[in-house]
């Protein structure tokens, strides 16, 4: 019988310097910070922060700003270290080059340590959450049990969850077919189209899922 996903999800403020270069397209989208009423954040130095949008964390809102529990902290956290904060939208596949070239300083975002904790210099973590996962109740679909090598689960890539799946250490099927995704939106929108059966990710998330749209999402662990 499969075993309780119980992964505790880091929250933690990611610092430059990695040593790997990835490939593929550079993609990303700066989006300012509103204008601040003092004429003095203008002259402080500009902290360009890698996000991905993954509501309540990251999102943009009717206003075209970035919001959520992260925006919030970094800004606050900026504003404390003097510095003005830059958001900056991009491909997670892409983040480690984007990180080499400078094009980044940071990220900011719900990124574990596990398995990758000589790769980053890391922050104290602020936030500590459970990994979940989310299916349609027409699907069928009550518990890892469930999936064999007729159903697809949905990750984000280069995830802890990812990670755990192709190493086959949570006792599912090995037939089940894993498909990874660059972003938590893109996670959401193939469960919501059937490209995939079901979406492992942190409970918050989820959470945030079944709550947008009642009656339609179960999420188990």
């Amino acid at each position: 019988m499969p075993r309780r996903i119980k992964r505790g999800a880091i929250v933690s403020f990611v610092l430059i310097l990695f040593v790997a270069v990835c490939a593929g397209a550079l993609t990303y989208t700066v989006r300012r910070s509103p204008s601040s009423s003092n004429e003095a954040d203008k002259d402080l130095p500009v902290l360009k922060i890698g996000v991905t949008d993954n509501d309540p964390y990251v999102y943009v809102d009717t206003t075209g700003d970035y919001a959520g529990i992260d925006i919030d902290i970094a800004r606050e956290a900026c504003e404390r270290a003097g510095l003005k904060p830059q958001f900056v939208d991009i491909d997670w596949n892409d983040r480690d080059r984007l990180l080499k070239n400078g094009d980044i300083d940071c990220l900011w975002c719900d990124y574990s340590p596990c398995y990758r904790e000589d790769k980053y210099y890391w922050t104290e973590p602020y936030l500590t959450v459970t990994v979940s996962v989310a299916a349609k109740k027409t699907s069928g679909i009550k518990s890892l049990a469930y999936l064999d090598g007729s159903r697809a689960i949905a990750v984000i890539a280069g995830s802890v969850s990812e990670r755990r799946l192709l190493a086959g250490d949570l006792g599912i099927s090995p037939d089940v077919q894993i498909k990874s995704y660059g972003s938590a939106e893109l996670c959401k929108a193939a469960l919501a189209k059937g490209y995939v059966d079901c979406w492992m990710a942190d409970v918050r998330s989820l959470d945030r899922l079944v709550a947008q749209y009642p009656g339609l999402y179960r999420v188990f662990a």
